[in-house]
């Protein structure tokens, strides 16, 4: 097994994913309130709050390997997480469990698998198709019942591995926390997804249309991973309302360094 290779360990949020097994869906509550139920309640699993506490904390990293260490960690977690999810949705007890799933959450894995494998290259390798894919799986499989889909509006990137896993994570955590706090009660929507470059290096926008982010949940929402996340691209965050008045948006200013690798 090389350095790269994914590690077999039980992903955070394991015993939670497991009692799926045991998880079905009661007729009185409604067959499209139960699959929203069921997405809420699994992507709960892939949020960041579910890691532990050192790899949770907000302490600054450093030391470049450590940065990346963090990052290859987050992306490996998630594809076993994506895996699992798989795994269960597979098993014939489940088969409440739409049948599209198993395919989406297949895809999702081995993305993420990627992400989390490209270590030891300096190349720089194209960032829209994995983004692309990362970001609408996600919504497929956590947005659907909700009827929340995401669209991606990207320039040509390439980066080098280590700074690409750092920029799609950084997008992958925002989805994440749009699917999780931006359309309560079932609520659908559109999560738009842009990736620029610009003259001062590369702008990437993670802006939703639901509800606007109170304070209090903004201060939770993965802000430590994003912030580490940030310091390895040199990223700079800035949050704010959507450009319609209302939802939210988070804009991550990558400025060029030689470094980085970027090309456009």
């Amino acid at each position: 097994m090389t350095a790269c290779a994914m590690q077999a360990s039980k992903p955070p949020g394991w015993s939670i994913l497991m009692n799926l097994t045991h998880m079905s869906i009661s007729p009185a509550v409604g067959e499209k309130a139960g699959k929203v139920a069921m997405e809420e309640m699994i992507l709960r699993l892939f949020a960041s709050d579910r890691l532990s506490h050192s790899q949770a904390s907000s302490t600054p990293i450093e030391h470049a390997s450590l940065w990346r260490a963090d990052a290859v960690h987050r992306a490996r977690n998630m594809a076993q997480l994506a895996g699992s999810l798989a795994n269960v949705a597979e098993h014939p007890s489940r088969r409440w469990l739409p049948d599209e799933l198993l395919v989406k959450t297949r895809n999702l894995a081995r993305a993420y698998e990627a992400l989390g494998t490209d270590c030891g290259k300096s190349d720089p390798v194209p960032c829209v198709p994995l983004l692309a894919t990362i970001a609408v799986g996600l919504a497929e499989i956590f947005g659907t019942a909700r009827d929340i889909a995401v669209s991606v509006d990207a320039d040509t990137v390439a980066m080098v591995p280590d700074m690409r896993r750092a920029l799609i994570l950084i997008c992958s955590e925002l989805i994440i926390n749009a699917l999780k706090y931006g359309y309560p009660h079932g609520q659908g929507g559109t999560i738009r997804v842009a990736l620029k470059n610009r003259e001062t290096g590369l702008s990437l926008i993670v802006e939703n249309d639901g509800t606007d982010f109170l304070p209090e949940v903004v201060a939770h929402e993965g802000s430590a991973l994003l912030n580490r996340l940030s310091a390895e691209l040199g990223a700079s965050l800035e949050r704010g309302v959507g450009e319609n008045g209302h939802g939210y948006r988070v804009g991550a200013n990558v400025f060029a360094r030689p470094a980085m690798g970027l090309a456009g």
